[in-house]
């Protein structure tokens, strides 16, 4: 069930992003930043395998080089399966400042390769 949308005026753009994940073990990185102010609405996870035990971690940081961390947005987010979307709409709108970051970070815990395409829906 689709949540009602906050945006009256101004409408929606949509992004999309790829991260590589390689057979190795570990965390892969993919930085969603931006050079103007926006916010988020939303977000579709879509991996292209499956990786038991694999999970996404979402988080906000205040820029691209530092680790200090605005907001959580998600813990623990399984791969669900081969081509299996998770989409995640957002109750609050996540509101970037220029140059903020938000980070998606796929965790490989089976050392299987994969490539995690992600859609991020931002309002204007």
């Amino acid at each position: 069930m689709a949540l009602h949308k906050r945006v009256k005026q101004g409408g929606t753009y949509y992004k999309g992003y790829q991260l590589v994940v390689l057979a190795t073990t570990g965390d892969y990185v993919l930085h969603v930043d931006t050079d103007h102010a926006v916010v988020v609405n939303g977000i579709q996870l879509i991996p292209d395998a499956y990786g038991v035990g694999d999970y996404i971690t979402i988080k906000h940081y205040t820029n691209t080089a530092g680790n200090v961390v605005v907001d959580s947005i998600a813990d623990s987010i399984f791969n669900a399966g081969k081509n299996a979307s998770v989409e995640l709409d957002f109750p609050a709108l996540e509101p970037m400042l220029p140059n903020e970051d938000m980070r998606i970070i796929y965790t490989n815990i089976a050392g299987t390769a994969a490539v995690l395409s992600v859609i991020v829906e931002f309002a204007r």
